[in-house]
């Protein structure tokens, strides 16, 4: 059975090829892929860990032709794009003109399957998406606030806990880690002084280096400017090419003890990495603390504004001290997200 996933993510998030690399990779057992990826060049296709057989789609016109002609005659799974959804008019009629093609295909024997997202915001326009998602027959959510919003499906964790270092690695890394990342989006809010004083007084006590990230290619003037003002170094993409750049990260992250960040894909790499994470939110409708609260790992958050100094280090010290629940979690995660594979590749065994 032909398996059709549009893989197309931002040309310069590492995170976006991260988790869609993963979710190609479980759907990959399931039948033979067909994968959209646009324009992209091969430089982000670099991260989608794409097979040879695997067969490529770089045109919509192209795409949708082969989709219809799939339903005309065939069986077959049609595949969400994973990731976050913005509840807006456009998005929705995307999901309104797909409605008949998998009405169509599901009369035929066929399946949809919509996996791996978060909402950004609820709005008026859930009510057409998730009517279209009824005609899945897999739906998940990586927060409880999206599956909520939604009022469909289940949730499950984000794909990119499914990447990174072994479990048994992963529950044996050390905490003798010599590292401070921190990974802060170029359009987001900035930290201020007294938060930055406190960051690196936190980094002085602990004996910790900062590293500051560019998780996105846009956040290197950032994280150069962030790396000056905390006395350290700054990891910034030297080339498009989204594998060099992961693997990059993932050599940051795996001597890291900590990963101070507002950017979700940070926390989740860093976590399969070994690294526990700080998350920066004003509150609880950050997607990186809702998605890290879904599997189980709470209490990570610090806020843009500190009550005093000491906040900063009582809440690092906090999270230091429960390393290894927070790392089973992600193992936890992990097994879930086998599962969710399993029932995937279930729909055409």
């Amino acid at each position: 059975m032909k398996i059709f996933a549009s893989a197309m993510g931002q040309v310069d998030n590492v995170g976006d090829t991260v988790l869609r690399r993963a979710f190609l990779e479980a759907l990959r057992g399931a039948g033979d892929l067909q994968v959209f990826v646009g324009g992209r060049a091969d430089s982000y296709l670099s991260g989608l860990g794409l097979h040879d057989e695997d067969r490529v789609f770089r045109t919509s016109a192209e795409w949708r032709r082969e989709i219809s002609r799939s339903t005309l005659r065939e069986a077959s799974v049609y595949a969400f794009n994973a990731g976050e959804m913005e509840l807006q008019r456009a998005y929705a009629l995307r999901y309104l003109r797909l409605a008949p093609h998998l009405a169509l295909n599901r009369l035929r024997g066929g399946h949809a399957v919509h996996a791996g997202f978060g909402v950004r915001e609820k709005t008026g326009w859930r009510l057409p998406v998730a009517a279209t998602l009824r005609l899945c027959d897999l739906v998940a959510w990586r927060d409880a606030y999206s599956r909520s919003a939604m009022g469909v499906g289940r949730i499950a964790p984000d794909w990119a806990f499914a990447t990174g270092a072994t479990d048994a690695d992963l529950l044996a890394s050390t905490p003798d880690r010599p590292l401070l990342a921190v990974s802060v989006r170029y359009n987001g809010r900035l930290p201020d002084d007294t938060w930055l004083t406190a960051l690196r007084g936190l980094a002085d006590t602990l004996g910790l280096d900062v590293v500051a990230v560019a998780q996105i290619e846009r956040d290197g003037p950032l994280a150069e400017k962030l790396a000056a003002e905390l006395g350290g170094t700054a990891l910034v993409w030297d080339g498009p090419d989204h594998f060099t750049q992961e693997l990059k990260l993932r050599e940051v992250y795996q001597r890291s003890l900590l990963v101070v960040s507002d950017r979700l894909h940070a926390a989740v790499i860093g976590l399969t990495e070994g690294a526990l994470p700080l998350v920066i939110a004003d509150s609880g409708h950050s997607k990186a603390a809702r998605t890290l609260d879904a599997v189980g790992i709470k209490g990570t958050t610090i806020g843009w504004t500190l009550p005093d100094p000491a906040a900063l280090a009582r809440r690092a010290h906090d999270v230091i001290s429960r390393r290894e629940p927070i790392l089973r979690h992600v193992v936890e995660a992990r097994a879930s997200l086998r599962e969710l594979t399993d029932s995937i590749r279930q729909l055409t065994a």
